[in-house]
């Protein structure tokens, strides 16, 4: 059996071109996700001080993510383990070698 594309029109399924199942076929129905526009486009962007107060104000009023005590333990493992790589990165950089 073929895959063919639908419109749901008041509650039916009307296929977009002719099918070639029997009757009584079962079928998987799921609707195809459409690409939404997240945020704005450059042309909308405003960029005058009031402009800029408003997202600040906006921004601001996110709250802050709470880690639980696994997750601050990971955090913290990977900001030591990376502030390690940048030392030994520049250290190399300056030819100083591997100063551990």
């Amino acid at each position: 059996m073929n895959v063919v594309r639908a419109i749901w029109t008041n509650g039916r399924i009307l296929p977009s071109g002719p099918v070639d199942w029997p009757d009584g076929s079962e079928l998987i129905v799921e609707p195809v996700a459409t690409a939404e526009q997240i945020g704005i486009d450059e042309s909308e962007w405003q960029d005058d001080a009031e402009s800029i107060a408003a997202w600040l104000a906006r921004v601001d009023a996110i709250p802050p993510r709470l880690l639980d005590d696994e997750e601050r333990t990971e955090s913290e493992r990977y900001r030591e383990e990376h502030r390690r790589f940048n030392i030994d990165a520049v250290r190399k950089q300056m030819g100083l070698g591997d100063q551990s």
